[in-house]
């Protein structure tokens, strides 16, 4: 059979489209070494490194068994407030535009996160969170006010849920969804605003053994109400990588195929079908297909601290790379303002004149950097002419 498309025709504009980095072509020009560069649009913030399932491709194992701490309430009330302000450049405006809460754990296991949400937002930024489910129904009122959440099913049934993430808990994470969902609409939130990147997604990580049951995930999407259905297949972790690094045998790849192109008839104006792949290859493979990496002027991630401290932030540089000390640009800082003067710093140029590809896993940002390098540096787009 033919590949399948990653989105329909008409869903072309979506949130999961890498070319809306193009929008940001005029920050991302001002990376030059040896001047101010803007502060990146979007930050992670991982509150814990805790959690409460034990997901078979776990891409945070790492950090979970050597750093298993969070941030204090301190800590994260205090990295909010900085983001309100921080101006990386001079003259650079509008600053950090976006957080996304996630974690080397669950982000709801922390019981300030909704006390981090809370400040984003009155600080006027939008905010957007990665997780397991856990407390959906808990924290309705505070996630309502949140861009967009993306709960991690990666499960069509309740048999494959348990087998994958060792915990029997489908069922109540689809209502936790449903209510959530349901809330957002009646209180008119912005969770709830009719627009294709807010409001719930149904995330689905793709493995051998739910690659035969997609439809029944977009069908449980399209049906308690979700925005969209997002997939992406799995990868090998950082620290785990090795000479061969094949996940997917071709069974599962035209099974994913198969079950892609039949779940598109749940597709609707309101509800997307999105599975992405292009930051693999045909096989579904690590395909990091540039030459340096500058998503690390682009992004960055607040962390708990490595020594134990929990009012100490660590910043790293890379969310696919947790827990690697060589990305790390700040460790333990007693106070985040600190970044300000390691952003763009000699450091901040070392780690990435010293970064090798082959220590890293499938690539978040590996369309940011393509464009990066073929826009910005080549202007192989003549982007000033529309």
């Amino acid at each position: 059979m033919k590949d399948v498309e990653e989105w329909s025709i008409q869903k072309k504009w979506n949130p999961f489209n890498s070319y809306k980095m193009l929008a940001q072509v005029y920050r991302w020009r001002l990376i030059k070494r040896g001047q101010d560069i803007p502060q990146p649009a979007l930050v992670t913030i991982d509150p814990t490194n805790k959690c409460n399932f034990n997901c078979i491709w776990c891409n945070s194992d790492y950090i979970l068994s050597k750093r298993n701490q969070q941030l204090s309430k301190k800590a994260l009330l205090s990295i909010a407030d900085f983001l309100a302000q921080w101006q990386g450049s001079p003259t650079w405006e509008p600053g950090v535009e976006g957080v996304c809460i996630a974690g080397g754990g669950e982000s709801l296991l922390h019981p300030n996160t909704p006390d981090l949400i809370n400040r984003l937002r009155d600080n006027g930024i939008e905010v957007g969170v990665v997780t397991n489910g856990t407390n959906l129904s808990k924290y309705k009122k505070t996630l309502s006010r949140c861009t967009w959440v993306g709960v991690s099913v990666d499960a069509g049934t309740p048999e494959s849920f348990q087998r994958i993430k060792g915990i029997d808990y489908f069922d109540t994470v689809i209502e936790g969804m449903k209510d959530l969902i349901q809330y957002s609409k009646e209180h008119d939130t912005q969770l709830g605003k009719d627009k294709p990147g807010y409001g719930v997604t149904y995330k689905y990580l793709l493995h051998p053994y739910n690659a035969g049951e997609i439809e029944k995930g977009v069908k449980i999407a399209h049906d308690i109400g979700c925005k969209n259905f997002h997939l992406r297949p799995m990868g090998i972790p950082w620290d785990k990588l090795n000479s061969r690094n094949d996940v997917f045998d071709m069974d599962s790849i035209n099974a994913f195929k198969n079950q892609m192109e039949s779940s598109r008839k749940y597709e609707t104006k309101e509800f997307g079908v999105y599975g992405v792949t292009h930051k693999f290859d045909s096989k579904l493979n690590v395909s990091n297909q540039f030459s340096q990496c500058y998503a690390i002027f682009m992004t960055c991630a607040f962390m708990p601290a490595t020594d134990g401290n929990e009012d100490h932030i660590t910043v790293g540089v890379c969310c696919d790379r947790r827990g690697d000390e060589r990305l790390e640009l700040g460790q333990n800082l007693e106070r985040v303002g600190e970044l300000k003067k390691l952003w763009g710093s000699m450091k901040h140029w070392k780690i990435f004149d010293e970064i090798n590809l082959r220590d890293c896993p499938r690539c978040t940002y590996q369309p940011h950097n393509q464009i990066y390098e073929h826009v910005i540096q080549k202007d192989s787009m003549t982007y000033k002419f529309i």
